[in-house]
């Protein structure tokens, strides 16, 4: 056989031991790849998992979200109904207790006419009676005058009728004792 040369040899196995290390280099890159390859699946799987998962929990809280919303909308309406009933009640009640309040001041109102009436009606009563009292103490007054004016005219007559029979009385005395003075002055003479 061909022998090859020590060196040659040599550079052979130096080359035979570099494939060899070369060999088992590509067999640990290609191990490592295969190892990242695996491990890459697993995260790829890990991250589609909790990417799922994210998903998932994120549509449940979107589904809880929107049954709130839905439950907020439904009191709020709920709400909204409960005060347009309350303001409906309290607008009919400030109605009926207006409309009564009206009818109040209305009666309140005929009554006062009523009264104002009476009284005007009573003070129109009170001064006819006060005008006919007043014409029949007039008529009461002028007939006492009348009265009195014939009273004081009778008396005055009688006064002078007196004075005339006290004149005529006392003249006739006078000369009655005239003539008794006379008498006697011729008597006693």
């Amino acid at each position: 056989m061909n022998e090859l040369p020590a060196a040659d040899l040599q550079d052979l196995e130096q080359e035979s031991d570099a494939y060899e290390h070369a060999q088992l280099e590509i067999r640990h890159l290609r191990d490592t790849i295969g190892a990242l390859r695996e491990e890459l699946e697993q995260l790829r799987f890990e991250n589609q998992e909790s990417v799922s998962h994210a998903t998932t929990a994120a549509h449940n809280e979107v589904l809880q979200l929107k049954e709130t919303i839905a439950a907020l909308r439904d009191e709020m309406e709920k709400v909204r109904f409960e005060k347009d009933e309350a303001v409906q009640k309290a607008v009919a009640a400030s109605a009926d207790e207006i409309a009564q309040l009206k009818e109040t001041a209305g009666a309140l109102r005929d009554q006062v006419d009523e009264v104002t009436f009476q009284k005007n009606e009573a003070v129109q009563q009170a001064v006819a009676t006060a005008n006919n009292e007043i014409t029949e103490l007039k008529e009461t007054i002028s007939s006492l005058r009348d009265e009195l004016d014939l009273l004081k005219f009778n008396h005055e007559d009688k006064v002078q009728t007196m004075e005339r029979a006290h004149r005529d009385e006392s003249e006739q005395l006078h000369k009655t004792i005239s003539v008794l003075r006379e008498e006697m002055e011729k008597a006693g003479g």
